[in-house]
């Protein structure tokens, strides 16, 4: 993998990284999170999807991913992971950082060769496009987004809903798209929408029914290709690109069904809560903390894999919004449910300040970090 700097006009910058041969024909979809500290240091945090039972970028020696350079010094790998736990899909989680040392627009891409074929309305090449702002001294998390949140399972015959919405570390206000990707010819049919203010994303009942009709027999659970983007008021920037599973309800396994939560407290509550998840055909589940990121410090912060229970004394933690990902598994397929909680200041109190964690913090869980993800309603 290769990666080059390009200048453009005024103070903007591109960072191009071109995946090689090793990713062909096996790429489903991604998104790549940039957050900048108040030095200038960029931690993109990656999440990407690829082929069950492949891994796309193989080891050489102390080499991840093959060769990346970055004019040859300050492009640095923190942390890589493979997730298999879904037999859909593997999951890359990468932490990577590169040092700015002006202020300005930065652009990213990431771009591979080939998507997994069979998909309906997609094939070809692609990219993750992501933009970050930095004014030269101070932190800035425009968007904070964990993709791997949304769910790919659509139920034919029945209506879709998930959330999009992703969070800002600073403050700013956020809106989507649903613009192409590269590689992808159409959006998966003519009732799926993504709302441009909370990022909701929909399809009806008829089109799931009667317009999702495929079954990629050369890749499980790649039917069909969707894509858009999450921009900030400030101008960053993060594209995402993700494959539907269509599936029929009574035919085969389905995936399992995790609710999700949002918590409103101040600074100071114990939040005790138990998350909720429930599997269609009655498979025993396993319970894993997939992320968890927010604006202060969670070290408090206990997960119960047995009894999905959440525990966390506040106290001292900086206002905002944390994000926690819990991830049930049949043994198969997985669901992700997201918990939202909202801190407040006693008596009212300042807004919250954006901090982003140094580097070292951000491999949460052994399984890096992509951001956050919003509270979002599950498909009905």
């Amino acid at each position: 993998m290769t990666l080059k700097k390009i200048a453009l006009a005024g103070s903007i910058a591109t960072l191009v990284f071109a995946a090689g041969a090793a990713n062909a024909s096996h790429f489903r979809g991604g998104a790549v999170v940039p957050a900048v500290n108040a030095n200038g240091l960029v931690t993109f945090s990656s999440t990407t999807f690829w082929r069950p039972g492949v891994d796309p970028f193989p080891v050489a020696g102390t080499t991840v991913e093959g060769i990346r350079t970055f004019g040859g010094t300050n492009y640095t790998v923190l942390n890589r992971t493979l997730d298999t736990s879904d037999s859909r899909f593997t999951r890359v989680s990468e932490t990577f950082t590169y040092q700015l040392t002006n202020a300005g627009s930065y652009d990213f891409k990431w771009a591979s060769c080939c998507r997994v074929g069979g998909i309906a309305n997609a094939g070809g090449g692609n990219d993750l496009d992501s933009t970050i702002v930095w004014d030269g001294q101070t932190a800035n998390a425009p968007i904070l987004f964990d993709f791997g949140a949304i769910n790919p399972e659509v139920l034919r015959g029945q209506a879709y809903s998930d959330d999009l919405g992703a969070v800002s570390g600073s403050s700013l206000t956020l809106s989507y798209n649903q613009n192409l990707n590269r590689g992808i010819s159409a959006q998966p049919v003519g009732s799926f929408s993504v709302n441009p203010s909370t990022g909701e994303l929909t399809i009806s009942a008829s089109d799931t029914g009667t317009n999702m009709t495929n079954d990629n027999a050369r890749n499980i659970g790649a039917d069909y290709a969707f894509s858009g983007n999450i921009s900030a008021s400030d101008g960053s920037k993060v594209e995402f690109d993700w494959l539907f599973d269509a599936v029929d309800s009574g035919s085969e396994n389905l995936a399992p069904n995790v609710s999700n939560m949002v918590v409103n407290a101040l600074v100071g509550d114990e939040i005790d809560v138990t998350v909720v998840g429930t599997d269609p055909d009655g498979d025993t589940l396993t319970w894993d903390l997939l992320s968890l990121f927010g604006p202060g410090d969670t070290s408090a912060f206990s997960f119960d894999p047995l009894t999905q229970n959440i525990l966390w004394d506040t106290t001292g933690v900086m206002t905002g919004a944390y994000i926690a990902n819990v991830r049930a598994s049949d043994g198969s397929l997985t669901d992700v449910g997201t918990v939202t909680i909202n801190l407040s200041a006693p008596n009212g109190g300042p807004p919250p300040t954006v901090e982003v964690p140094e580097p070292g913090t951000l491999g949460l869980l052994g399984l890096g970090l992509a951001g956050l993800g919003w509270a979002r309603r599950r498909k009905q």
